[in-house]
């Protein structure tokens, strides 16, 4: 049982990263691909039908599809995620338009997350999660740290102009994708689990002990979206060059790497780190209002609030895993559910209001930064969710049967 185990973790590792590895091509280029073919506006109309239909595609795939395997799911959402890149190559003008591309990659999203989340939650079943959350988040740093800058290379030195300057970069992401897919797909055992299984015996919707974490889920996509979105842009339109917008993403995983590195084993102690950290996002987001050098003040900003909420989000996810399994009763599937939907919450607002604001206040893109000091105060549910009573806040003891992963978004 342990040598399948490890093989299943390491086969996972392996298709996993991966996916990262592809999405680190395309992450931040795809904003830019709207943006120097259509306008500021087209980002957030695609970013907007993207994480609307994650939503839709992730709730419909946990509850209409209970019989099938996590790692169907899993792989159609790889499959229809190279479809959809390949689909924008051929650049028709329905496929290109930003809103009815953002609905096709956010089905694709949530269709493999939704058998993403399962299917590590039953792969760490009888394992301390504390070190696999990390691992996996530092394997993923790893194996992305240059896709962003190969992909600025490859867009920036492309012979083609237009939609087809990046054809180079979504066609090597698609190929990356579908033999992620082809690795989960020959792997067995605890991948092979049914969604429902007829074994479960947990049926319980999430309840009141999960305020908490629906709260700071809200918060944090209220200030990571805007962070994952605006910086990017900020640093190609002061800088105009896609090597050093893709150096930006790939110094920000850089810092992720160290993170985990630093926070590995140690990122649950007790202490005033929680706190100070807190402190120190808010402050260190100044540097964006002060405009110091430009890019380098995003570099700056970036690097410190990276540096502190790698362990910050780790404690929360691995406290996260703890109460689901020790509410032995809960259904997991609905659990997951519960948490993307809030998610769903704060990414729809801040979209809502980011359209509003750059549509009639702020038509400059680059001043959209002044908001992020402002939605930095979202730090302090860091404070609510890592309370003192909460296990992430403690060391940690080995973890019951059943468990769970992030999907690190």
């Amino acid at each position: 049982m342990a040598e399948r185990r490890m093989g299943t973790v390491a086969s996972y590792f392996l298709s996993y990263n991966l996916y990262a590895f592809g999405t680190g091509l395309v992450g931040v280029f795809l904003n830019l691909f709207f943006l120097s073919n259509y306008s500021f506006l087209a980002v957030l109309y695609f970013q907007v039908a993207t994480y609307a239909t994650e939503l839709a595609a992730y709730l419909l795939s946990s509850f209409l599809l209970p019989r099938w395997r996590s790692k169907h799911l899993y792989v159609l959402g790889l499959a229809l995620s190279a479809f959809v890149l390949a689909d924008l190559l051929v650049a028709s003008g329905m496929v290109s338009n930003a809103f009815f591309f953002g609905v096709l990659w956010g089905t694709a999203m949530g269709v493999f997350f939704a058998g993403n989340n399962p299917m590590m939650h039953d792969i760490t079943r009888n394992a301390d999660r504390t070190p696999f959350v990390a691992t996996n988040a530092l394997l993923t740093g790893v194996v992305t740290l240059i896709a962003p800058v190969l992909a600025g290379t490859l867009i920036q030195f492309s012979s083609f102009s237009g939609v087809l300057r990046y054809l180079w970069d979504f066609a090597l992401t698609a190929v990356v994708l579908l033999v992620s897919a082809l690795v989960i797909l020959r792997t067995r055992g605890e991948t092979d689990r049914r969604m429902r299984d007829p074994s479960d015996r947990a049926r319980r919707a999430p309840g009141k002990e999960f305020g908490r974490f629906r709260l700071y889920f809200a918060l944090w996509q209220l200030f990571v979206i805007p962070v994952g979105i605006l910086l990017p842009i900020y640093v190609f339109e002061v800088t105009g060059s896609y090597v050093v917008t893709g150096f930006f993403a790939s110094y920000t995983i850089l810092v992720s790497i160290a993170a985990n590195l630093v926070w590995r084993n140690g990122f649950r102690r007790p202490g005033r780190f929680p706190l100070v950290a807190v402190l120190a996002i808010i402050a260190s987001s100044v540097l964006l209002v002060l405009r110091w050098d430009p890019p380098l003040d995003a570099f700056a900003f970036v690097g410190v609030y990276t540096l502190l909420s790698t362990p910050l989000n780790n404690m929360v996810t691995v406290d996260f895993m703890d109460l689901i399994d020790r509410s032995g009763d809960l259904d997991r599937v609905r659990v997951w559910a519960d948490r993307e939907f809030y998610l769903g919450v704060g990414r729809a607002a801040v979209l809502a209001t980011t359209i509003v604001i750059s549509t009639y206040l702020i038509r400059n893109s680059i001043d959209l930064v002044l908001i992020l000091p402002v939605l930095s105060l979202y730090a302090v549910s860091y404070l609510g969710v890592l309370s003192p009573r909460s296990p992430a806040a403690l060391t940690s003891p080995p973890l019951p049967p059943e468990g769970t992963a992030t999907d690190g978004r």
